[in-house]
């Protein structure tokens, strides 16, 4: 019977991550809250408000009524 000791564990890792890294401070893992720029959520809120009441303006028009 073996020991807990006497056992090996194997870590498959991929070969990207066997390289070694051509920077290392870009590979900070703080540095990594990046990416792509995407639209904010308030702005895609914003625009569907701005749809919402052109709708409602191109309906109110569309009924021949004026307040």
């Amino acid at each position: 019977m073996k020991k807990k000791a006497d056992r090996k564990i194997s870590i498959n890792i991929s070969v990207k991550e066997r390289r070694t890294p051509g920077n290392p401070v870009a590979q900070n893992p703080l540095l990594r809250k990046g990416g792509a720029h995407v639209r904010a959520k308030s702005a895609d809120r914003f625009d569907s408000k701005q749809q919402t009441r052109k709708a409602a303006r191109e309906w109110d028009s569309s009924r021949g009524c004026s307040f």
